[in-house]
Parts: C-alpha cells; structure tokens; sequence
C-alpha cells in the first residue's frame, strides 16, 4: 500500500510509520522534521508546515492517507484540498473526548457531541479541543464521504508517549514504598497501547467507513486490576493505598493530571466506552503486562521530556505531595 502519514515521527504516527514499513509498504511521512527528523531513512519525508504552504503533496498519490496531526478544521480542509482526488482513502485520528457527557457509561458513536460557542476559535486547550475535534470530523467527511473513517481513541500508552500519563503510574510503581491507589478498586479504566492501535488503523486503512471508538482494553478493566498488575509486574514490593475520592477531591488533589488515568465518577463514562464496533473490525489488545514494562524500560531512557503536540498540564504527583498526602490520610485514618 501507498501510504501517507501526516505526523509520522512522536507517538501514534511514529508507531504507524515503524509498522507500516515493517509490513513492506510504501510510506511518505509530511512534517516539519523538528522531532525524529531522522527515523525511517527508508521512508519518504516531505518537510512541511501544514499551517503553511502544502505544496509538497503536489506529487504523489496515495492508496491512503493517516492524519494524526489535525486539530482544528482548516488543517484537515486545507489537506483535502492540496490532495484533491489523489488520495484514496482519508482516516483521521479524533478523539473521544468529542462526546458531549461522560456521566454514563456505554458511550457510542452515535452519542452527542461537542458544540463550541466560537466555531472559528483556534485555540486549542481542555475547553475547545474535544469542540475543535469535531468540527475537524465534520470537514473530513464533507471532503472524503465514503472514503473516510473516523478514528476516537481514548487514552494512548506506551513507548514514546509524551503526555507521561500512564507512563507516571510505571515509573511510580517502580519506585516503590506506599503509593496512593485513587478512587476504588472496582472503577472502570480504559486505554489503549499505541501500538495495537497502529496495527488495527493500518489493518483498516484503505477501505473502512465510518466512525469507531478506539480504545481498550478489549476485555473490562478496573483500577485495580491497572494498579495492581502494575505493581506485581513492575515492583511487587511496591504497597498500594487506596483512598477514597471524596477525601482526594477534599484536599485538592487534581483527577487525570496530579493522578494520571483517574477521573472522578462524575466522569466514570470516560472509562467505559462503547469499542464493540472497532473490535468487530479486528482491534486487538495485547497483554497490560507487556504495555507496563515495555514503557518502563522506555522511560528509563528518556533524558529530556518528550515534544508534545499540543500544550497540557504535566503529569503526575511530586513525591512530597505524595508524601504528604498519605500522612494525613494515616492520621485521619487512625483517628
């Protein structure tokens, strides 16, 4: 297969390109090459702003094209238009932040979504990126129709992954001594490794319609389940101490960024996603064991924070928050 991949040298895209190629197809890779300008030699690279002048899509044409770098509409329009019919099939990575609620679980494709007050803002932060995704969804399907498919991951890990949320929980685990356990053991959890879920895009890419849901695990899991294999994986010497939310919430303690993967259960429909359509398409997942310690070794070769495409919050606790944290809870606890 002719491939095109638009980001191809982070997380997801880097993954897609390394088992694309592995595969034997023919791959072209657009971006600005300040990031892993040097994987892939074997690869085509067109270097390019797609903010500015797309002129090096002018000779090609693909069997399919993967975008993973489109955030606000105007990219994936000015895409379709430097491409025109020269590209066969058009899959955009989404997210599944694009749902309107996640008070309830079993979120499909068909549930509501986003709206934002300013449909031309470009700034992308927590309030407009779930908005800006779907106004993104919106001109990929006018543009390509049929000949496009709309990928809504959840929560990406593993090797390269620089949120450094799940890859917090690793190295925590690692460390060692009590670590504080968020919520409860029975909360649902979802993610998905980044690499299953290149190999399922390129299973599909080329000929899939249609809008899926992409995350994992492709059987039910719990905090517990998470925190625990990850403790006896990684440090079975490790202690976890569960607190409930309610307390955490009390002092502060801020879901999804302080505590990476945790969301209040206000939010619990975050972690229980509607995938059924996607593992119907032949989304796998490998063992959460493999995810853990694959990611710890690759972090424990990372020397400087990994680029991020867009601006969050860092992850994680500091070690004296922790610390402290879970003093008090004793206290409490004892009292």
């Amino acid at each position: 297969m002719k491939l095109l991949i638009l980001g191809g040298t982070r997380f997801l895209g880097r993954h897609l390109a390394e088992q694309a190629l592995a595969r034997g197809d023919e791959v072209t890779l657009l971006h600005r090459g300040r990031s892993g300008a040097a994987l892939f030699p074997q690869a085509r690279h067109l270097i390019a702003d797609r903010d500015a002048d797309l002129g090096v899509l002018d000779d090609g044409r693909w069997d399919a094209v993967i975008d993973t770098s489109a955030y606000v509409p105007r990219q994936v329009k000015s895409v379709a238009a430097a491409l025109g019919a020269r590209a066969g099939h058009y899959m955009l990575v989404s997210t599944i932040s694009v749902y309107r609620d996640f008070g309830a679980p079993g979120i499909a494709e068909d549930a509501p979504l986003q709206t934002l007050a300013d449909p031309t803002v470009e700034t992308v932060s927590g309030e407009t990126y779930g908005g800006l995704k779907v106004l993104c969804e919106v001109e990929a399907e006018a543009a390509f129709g049929p000949r496009c498919a709309i990928v809504r991951p959840g929560l990406i890990v593993g090797p390269h992954d620089p949120t450094g949320r799940f890859t917090w929980w690793a190295t925590r685990l690692q460390r060692g001594g009590t670590v504080i356990a968020p919520g409860a053991p029975a909360d649902a959890v979802q993610f998905i490794d980044a690499r299953d879920l290149a190999a399922w895009m390129l299973r599909i890419a080329g000929h899939a319609s249609g809008t899926f849901n992409a995350t994992g695990p492709d059987s039910p899991l719990t905090m517990g389940g998470f925190l625990e294999t990850a403790r006896s994986t990684l440090n079975p010497a490790a202690r976890l101490e569960w607190v409930p939310e309610p307390w955490l919430l009390a002092q502060g303690v801020v879901p999804w960024s302080e505590l990476p993967v945790w969301v209040p259960r206000e939010s619990a429909g975050l972690h229980q996603v509607d995938i059924r359509r996607a593992l119907a398409a032949g989304l796998s997942c490998r063992p959460l064991a493999q995810t853990l310690t694959d990611t710890a070794a690759w972090a424990a070769t990372v020397e400087a924070p990994v680029p991020q495409a867009i601006d969050r919050p860092a992850a994680g606790m500091a070690p004296e928050r922790e610390a402290d944290l879970l003093a008090r809870w004793a206290a409490e606890t004892r009292a």
